[in-house]
């Protein structure tokens, strides 16, 4: 293979921290070392919204935040789970935080030594730290491996990975380096490496070039704003685009975040879900839960007979604290706050009424949204697609005139029933819309169904105000708005214009 064929993209990691069933040992903040895994669940999520599939990951060491306590074996195994289900090859190493060496090798397979992907060799190298300052070393047999590799594959590009940064200098009096950098800057010079990934000194260092070998330090994945890097070799020429999850989002809420009450909810957990939103930026998160997942148990929720059967409906309402509604309540309720705002993700039953019991229309709910999940008549493979608009603009004629704020998800409707998004329909749905003043939500939870900036174009032409919406099932998804933020740009929504664009929460008077 010639060098000009050869590419290969890698994303790097750094310094987890992670702390679950191992106990936290003076971890102090910004680290959120308790949403690690989380965290390295939300990298893949942001790849997959940005259409990159990585060659490999490598994770750079301090993958738990103390390796000392027996549980942080099954954090590791945790960790593993949620790498080996990406499906995307991964090596990892020890960081001083970690097992020992032998035994977190042997949790994950991927022990020192060479690993050829894409035309490069990618050099896992593991260093010794000592002392209760962590003194990094590089032992002999390190550089003897690193040696022997290049003599055996002479033509081979190396990209080394370690724990420890090694160019540039760190001014501080913590020992980041390994005392032994100017040995090891040489032997990457002398042994056909032409990149070296590092970790351990928290804020990262912006790549650089010495000496014909480019050295990134990657910052770490457990502090704001929770970096990662995506490294995309072509030949000789090496790219590195830094990236962050949590982004500097416009005063707006997320006006759409399940809680454990949904049947839906994969790993959606209300507490979590706050502490990720808050530290992935979001200005305001909504708890809107699915009004139908309230009234009536999984079985009868999720098989829809409530949509024909109005007596379903009134015994739900007639029955004490109307199945969960009360309960639901209470507990939202208890977490409203200035950041937290209560809401219900309301569907159409019977003929075109809202699935909502007078009492808790009297609610003082921050935020309703209106769904269309099913349409009454529709049957799946046998109703015709323009039958299938007719119903649904009959529905959505019926939502729309109710007291609700956000209509959710608008044609997702047809991508979950194959069907076409009839484009056609952009301009009068936005019409009703926009009479009605009801907000057009921008929502990416189902993969099969993303938001056109066509869509949103007309919308804001109608002032037809756009929600953010996370619609998080998954901890994942919480917070993530990469992908509404780039519809939007592509739509012509720049920041300039959010003031005037996005939907907000009315203040409440006090």
């Amino acid at each position: 293979m010639t060098m000009s064929d050869r590419s290969l993209t890698i994303l790097a990691i750094g310094d987890l921290h992670y702390s679950n069933l191992a106990q936290q040992r003076g971890q102090t903040p910004p680290s959120r070392g308790e949403l690690a895994r989380t965290l390295l669940k939300k990298v893949f999520l942001r790849l997959e919204h940005m259409g990159v599939k990585p060659d490999v990951a490598v994770v750079l060491g301090d993958l738990t935040e103390n390796g000392d306590d027996p549980a942080a074996t099954v954090d590791l195994v945790a960790l593993y789970g949620e790498l080996s289900r990406t499906g995307v090859p991964f090596l990892t190493l020890p960081g001083n935080h970690d097992l020992d060496t032998a035994h977190f090798n042997d949790r994950f397979g991927t022990p020192a030594g060479l690993y050829r992907f894409g035309g490069y060799g990618l050099v896992v190298l593991n260093d010794i730290f000592k002392g209760v300052s962590h003194e990094c070393i590089r032992p002999a047999g390190q550089f003897n491996l690193l040696r022997d590799i290049h003599a055996k594959n002479p033509n081979l590009p190396l990209v080394a990975l370690q724990h420890a940064p090694v160019y540039p200098p760190i001014d501080s009096h913590y020992p980041y380096r390994p005392q032994n950098v100017a040995e090891i800057i040489e032997s990457y010079e002398n042994n056909g490496v032409v990149l070296s990934l590092s970790a351990h000194y928290h804020p990262g260092q912006r790549p650089r070039f010495h000496n014909e070998v480019m050295y990134h330090t990657v910052a770490s994945l457990s502090e704001p704003p929770f970096h990662f890097s995506l490294i995309r070799l072509e030949g000789p020429k090496v790219e590195i685009e830094e990236q962050t999850l949590a982004l500097k989002l416009p005063d707006v809420p997320d006006v759409h975040c399940h809680t454990e009450y949904a049947y839906c909810g994969t790993t959606i957990d209300t507490a979590p879900s706050i502490a990720l939103a808050e530290a992935m930026g979001v200005q305001t998160l909504c708890l809107t839960e699915h009004a139908f997942h309230l009234y009536f148990g999984k079985h009868d929720a999720l098989d829809f007979e409530w949509m024909t059967r109005p007596e379903m409906v009134e015994r739900a309402w007639a029955s004490p604290g109307r199945f969960r509604m009360e309960a639901y309540r209470r507990y939202v309720e208890r977490l409203r706050s200035p950041f937290i705002k209560l809401g219900l993700e309301l569907d159409l039953y019977g003929d075109g009424q809202l699935l909502l019991a007078p009492e808790d229309a009297a609610f003082d709910w921050d935020v309703l949204i209106g769904a269309i999940h099913r349409v009454a008549g529709f049957e799946r493979g046998k109703t015709p697609q323009a039958e299938a608009e007719k119903l649904f603009m009959r529905d959505l004629e019926y939502l729309v005139g109710y007291d609700i704020h956000v209509l959710a998800h608008p044609f997702r409707f047809f991508a979950k029933n194959g069907l076409k998004i009839p484009v056609h329909l952009y301009d009068e749905v936005a019409g009703l819309l926009s009479d009605n003043n009801v907000a057009a939500e921008v929502n990416y939870h189902t993969p099969a169904y993303k938001p056109d900036p066509e869509f949103i174009r007309i919308c804001v032409e109608k002032d037809v105000k756009i929600a953010l919406a996370s619609d998080s099932h998954d901890l994942s998804e919480v917070g993530e708005f990469w992908p509404h933020l780039n519809v939007l740009r592509k739509a012509g929504v720049t920041p300039k214009t959010f003031a005037d664009t996005l939907f907000r929460l009315k203040q409440s008077a006090d």
